[in-house]
């Protein structure tokens, strides 16, 4: 049996982001399986600790700021929007089509105690970048015993 191949060989590096992008795209977060809810796409994420915070950056371009969300609620950090279908007003036949459109979100776990009051988000170039400073640490200072061995409190 001769076998003729008529398309180009795909470079396995390519072949394995395709099927990572077609990972990506079905893997539904949990939240958006509830009835009701609209599918959602998750942008890619950076997230990473320093000495002193939590940084996550979004990759979301396109996008409008006021059409951003970004909620720092308990242990999580949440991250809604909307990126909106350009108008098509012509017929297309798409050749790729990877840019997702629509409501998207991503929902990331602080694994440490943060000051709400500092954290601070930017949009720039295309980019969310979200910066959550660890809470300042607490000094406990122990009471003193007094000489005959009880502490104030006893008395």
């Amino acid at each position: 049996m001769i076998v003729v191949r008529r398309s180009r060989p795909h470079d396995p590096e390519r072949v394995q982001q395709e099927m990572e992008a077609v990972f990506r795209t079905m893997m539904v977060p949990r939240p958006a399986l509830s009835r009701g809810a609209a599918p959602r796409w998750r942008p890619s994420l950076e997230v990473y600790e320093t000495r002193d915070a939590l940084v996550v950056s979004a990759e979301i371009a396109g996008m409008d700021e006021g059409r951003l969300e970004v909620v720092v609620d308990g242990e999580m950090l949440v991250i809604r929007g909307e990126r909106p279908d350009p108008d098509h007003s012509e017929r297309r036949a798409y050749h790729e089509a990877r840019i997702p459109y629509g409501a998207f979100g991503a929902d990331v776990y602080i694994p440490f105690p943060v000051d709400p009051e500092r954290t601070h988000a930017e949009y720039r170039n295309g980019f969310l970048r979200i910066v959550l400073p660890r809470t300042a640490a607490r000094t406990i200072v122990p009471r003193q015993a007094e000489p005959d061995g009880r502490n104030e409190e006893a008395r």
